[in-house]
């Protein structure tokens, strides 16, 4: 039974609020809300590119080894979500991370196969190895080689998205649509409900899932995190030739990820994003849903040259399709999930750092394991609210001094 009896209110209907209220009701809750600011699927999750791997056995990023059993649940998630016949464009092809030289080739065999947990069949390959992999989509002369993580897979975030919230309205979840949320209802430090613009909903346990917008929920009950706000960009091209079974690609020199879908490129990458708090200083219109930055497509159209020396079959492709989110990164590249301190029957899941995709299904469990006093299956102290001090980033610019090392702190420096 859960800690406090009465509704749970979830807030925000992406990949990672849709699966906290999912999971919820698997745990037994017989009362669960959620609440979105907009359509469906009018957020950042079908903005996402759709990689799923164990990206935390990786000594060169951030987010920490307590991750991979999140990343081992997603994996195991969709693929079963695929095996009962859901349609999720689902691949199991695994993924590339690239290297145009040999120097950068060291640092990700040290990183990747260096790590204690890496997982079975990862393996370096030379130039010639990646070219065979990559089934004649890259110019083996303009790379090094590259190490490929079998394990990885590749869905559509959309058809992920629409099938968990089919589940939750076949389950009798109650969705609140066009309902933005303006605060917490709280009598003597416990929850009681949720402020929205057309009026109060009544919750003894509210969960902050609100991507973008958990900032402004925080801050309306005297709390914050150091959260850093950007602008992402993705491109869909028109028809490529590609074959369905390549693998997802990174390449960190090119700051880039790439993926086949429909035989095109889908693709994108650090070089094509912003702050969003510079873009709105700049004019851009944003409230809820998804923002459209015409700077930032042009920006993606220039760079296509960059990355069609890598894949060449890019290089004459127009584009079919742009569509921009906006994912949240946190100082130390980590995630939140946990109760806010100081209040009963309040808990955020925020900081996606671009990786929500991978990690909603394993950030649901977990969270409705501790709201609902279940033994949780991943160990939640790496990503509890408090373990970083927010009056150490007074403001956004000492957030992304803290991230000099990241690509996306230097993404975030661009004019």
């Amino acid at each position: 039974m859960p800690q406090r009896q009465g509704p749970i209110c979830v807030i925000g209907a992406g990949i990672i609020g849709a699966s906290a209220a999912l999971h919820l009701v698997e745990s037994g809750a017989r009362d669960v809300i959620v609440i979105d600011a907009g359509e469906p699927l009018s957020g950042t999750t079908p903005a996402g590119a759709g990689f799923v791997a164990r990206f935390g056995a990786d000594h060169n990023r951030r987010l920490g080894a307590g991750t991979i059993p999140l990343q081992e649940y997603g994996l195991a998630f969709y693929q079963s979500l695929h095996e009962s016949g859901v349609d999720l464009e689902y691949g199991s092809n695994g993924n590339l991370v690239l290297a145009r030289t040999p120097t950068m080739l060291d640092t990700l065999a040290d990183g990747i196969l260096g790590h204690p947990q890496v997982a079975a069949g990862t393996r370096r390959l030379d130039a010639d190895g990646v070219a065979a992999l990559m089934l004649g989509a890259v110019d083996p002369a303009s790379v090094a080689g590259g190490v490929y993580m079998p394990e990885g897979i590749q869905l559509t975030t959309a058809l992920a998205q629409q099938e968990l919230l089919t589940r939750l309205a076949d389950a009798g979840v109650h969705f609140h649509w066009n309902t933005p949320a303006t605060g917490v209802r709280m009598v003597d430090g416990s929850v009681t409900g949720v402020e929205t613009n057309s009026g109060t909903i009544d919750a003894s346990t509210v969960v902050f899932a609100a991507g973008a917008w958990n900032q402004a929920l925080l801050e309306s009950v005297d709390r914050r995190l150091p959260l850093i706000a950007m602008v992402a960009t993705r491109f869909v091209s028109e028809p490529a030739g590609l074959s369905p079974l390549m693998p997802t690609v990174q390449c960190l020199e090119l700051h880039l990820w790439l993926r086949e879908l429909r035989g095109a490129f889908s693709w994108g990458g650090s070089f094509a994003y912003r702050l969003l708090s510079a873009l709105e200083d700049d004019g851009l219109e944003f409230e809820y849903g998804r923002p459209v930055s015409p700077t930032l497509l042009e920006v993606q159209y220039s760079y296509q040259k960059n990355v069609a020396e890598v894949f060449p079959a890019l290089s004459e492709l127009s584009t079919v399709e742009t569509i921009q989110g906006v994912p949240v990164y946190t100082v130390d590249g980590g995630l939140y999930i946990g109760a806010v301190p100081g209040f009963e029957g309040l808990w955020a899941l925020a900081g996606d750092s671009e990786s929500g995709i991978t990690h909603g299904p394993g950030m649901g469990k977990l969270v409705a394991q501790l709201i609902m006093d279940e033994t949780p299956f991943a160990d939640p102290a790496p990503f509890r609210l408090d373990r970083v001090d927010p009056a150490a980033y007074p403001d956004e610019a000492s957030m992304v001094a803290s991230m000099a090392e990241d690509r996306i702190a230097k993404a975030a420096q661009l004019n």
